[in-house]
């Protein structure tokens, strides 16, 4: 995940809980030129933007009620699978591969993503 460098994570976060359903191309450049604003070095913006797929994958993660899908785990989803897309479109079977998933608990990351 990116560094809290000048709030980065804040800001992401803040902005992926603004946006709860994505956003588009003008409100990402909105996002990086807010950046840039809050002194935030924009100059590879592909690295901002895994972090802010990642954040949103931990947002979205955070809002399901599975039992055992804790904040480890959450955070070991979003480093492997990298965005909310990817782990949509996983199968059980690789979620269950990754350290710590039994397949009881993909299968039901699984089936919430449904």
């Amino acid at each position: 995940m990116a560094n809290d460098t000048n709030g980065l994570r804040t800001q992401l976060r803040a902005f992926v809980d603004a946006h709860p359903h994505g956003w588009n191309h003008h409100e990402w450049l909105e996002l990086l030129a807010g950046l840039t604003d809050a002194g935030v070095d924009t100059t590879n913006p592909d690295q901002i933007g895994t972090a802010l797929e990642q954040d949103r994958l931990l947002a979205f993660l955070e809002g399901l009620d599975i039992k055992g899908l804790g904040p480890k785990r959450r955070e070991a989803l979003a480093a492997h699978f990298g965005g909310l897309w990817n782990l949509e479109h996983a199968s059980a079977e690789a979620i269950a591969q990754m350290p710590g998933f039994h397949p009881a608990l993909a299968k039901a990351i699984h089936k919430a993503l449904r």
